[in-house]
């Protein structure tokens, strides 16, 4: 086993059954939750599902399409983007999927089907009557982490000299003026003003 979770979960194998989606427009809801029991690795930065994720996925027919809007909503915990220490986020959003059947048509333009220009048009096989939406929450989740989070507004993060933590306690360096790498450049403008 992995130590952390880099692609959707095997354990998040849940199914939209595509003849429950009524034929007559209406939507058709469903509500589950998901769980993840190592942390998430996500261009190396880890994160911990704290509770199970709420997930909703709303699915319709819309013009020889289904449309599916899958929303999420759940809390992770990841470390501040300045102290290091635990932060608690809470995340909630959601993505809309476009899926067809029909190779035909989705090659045509319809100038009157409304779409966002970052939607994709996702093919489905004729013989499919499912769509594993493990991937799909999967893509919702990631494009909700916080890339920066915080552990509070006030957070004053790390001393840049000895590392320790300013929300707890003051350090004892001095604050030198300028970057000690930059010391010869400064003899040098001091020879230069003497002249």
């Amino acid at each position: 086993m992995a130590e952390f979770i880099k692609a959707a979960p095997k354990s998040w194998h849940h199914r939209l059954i595509i003849p429950a989606i009524p034929k007559d427009g209406m939507p058709y809801t469903e509500s589950f939750s998901l769980s993840a029991d190592r942390k998430i690795n996500y261009w190396e930065q880890l994160y911990l599902l704290t509770d199970p994720l709420q997930v909703k996925v709303e699915a319709y027919r819309a013009e020889g399409r289904i449309i599916a809007v899958i929303s999420i909503s759940g809390s992770v915990t990841v470390p501040c983007s300045r102290c290091l220490e635990p932060a608690g986020v809470a995340i909630e959003g959601e993505l809309r999927y476009l899926f067809s059947l029909d190779k035909e048509n989705s090659k045509k333009n319809e100038p009157d089907h409304e779409t966002d220009a970052d939607e994709e048009l996702m093919m489905l096989d004729s013989w499919e009557d499912e769509i594993d939406l493990g991937p799909l929450v999967w893509e919702v989740l990631i494009t909700l982490l916080p890339t920066a989070p915080l552990c509070s507004e006030e957070c004053r993060g790390l001393c840049p000299k000895c590392g320790a933590n300013l929300n707890n306690s003051s350090c004892t360096c001095t604050d030198e003026k300028g970057d000690p790498r930059f010391e010869v450049l400064k003899s040098l403008m001091q020879k230069e003003q003497h002249k």
